[in-house]
């Protein structure tokens, strides 16, 4: 609604405060719509389970270290094993050397085939463990795909709220910049003390539209006569 040029009414102020109304439900739909639970939940149980598998790494935080050094001399000697047999390979090496070659990468083939028992033992000795997290992993990757798609369809929200509150804010300040300077003061100090309503109609038994106190005949004549006309209960006007 346009005032400009208009004589200023109090009535103006029950507009602006439908703009309040609608500019305060938008911000409570961005902070509190179905997608943003959603997505606050998933980020919850996002938390909660790596939380729970970095707990159950620690706990077996031995087996890491050792799978991780069997894993380094593995291929340490499958190094050695691809550079013997290249050199098995050369047809000019002669009788002992090929002996001597041939018993080094027999040498190596046991101590990596040994590698390989030694680690499917330490595996078996962690399995329950091992088994737990990777269905915590899992369970994760699972929220992931969930948190990502969510994460989207937030975002698709907040920029239409952001529209439509950058919309309701043009027309707010500009129905304010109409509005008498003491007007305006006084918007922003009912604001400043927390007044949610800021003006309405008077409700049926003489009750402030504001705060929904009920008024005395007396009361209502002192707040009529004078100038904003506000509830002494709420400072809310009341037209």
């Amino acid at each position: 609604m346009s005032i400009m040029n208009e004589p200023f009414l109090l009535s103006n102020l029950i507009d602006l405060q439908e703009i309040d109304n609608q500019i305060f439900k938008l911000e409570k739909d961005k902070k509190g719509s179905e997608s943003v639970i959603r997505l606050m939940h998933l980020e919850s149980e996002f938390n909660e389970i790596t939380k729970k598998i970095q707990i159950q790494k620690n706990e077996i935080q031995d087996y890491y270290k050792e799978s991780d050094n069997i894993a380094t001399s593995k291929k340490s000697i499958s190094q050695k094993i691809i550079s013997i047999k290249a050199k098995l390979e050369d047809q000019s090496l002669d009788s002992n050397d090929l002996i001597n070659y041939t018993k080094q990468k027999e040498s190596n083939e046991l101590q990596l085939s040994q590698l390989e028992t030694k680690l499917n033992i330490l595996n078996r000795n962690n399995l329950d463990e091992l088994n737990e997290i990777n269905l915590l992993t899992d369970s994760l990757d699972e929220i992931k795909v969930d948190l990502i798609e969510v994460s989207k369809l937030v975002k698709s929200e907040w920029k239409n709220i952001d529209q439509k509150l950058a919309v309701y804010e043009t027309e707010k300040k500009s129905m304010l910049s109409n509005f008498p300077q003491k007007a305006q003061e006084l918007y922003d100090e009912l604001k400043s003390r927390g007044v949610d309503v800021i003006a309405a109609y008077r409700l049926d038994n003489n009750q402030c539209g504001c705060c929904g106190v009920d008024l005395t005949t007396s009361e209502l004549d002192l707040i009529f006569s004078t100038e904003f006309q506000q509830c002494p209960y709420c400072g809310g006007i009341l037209v």
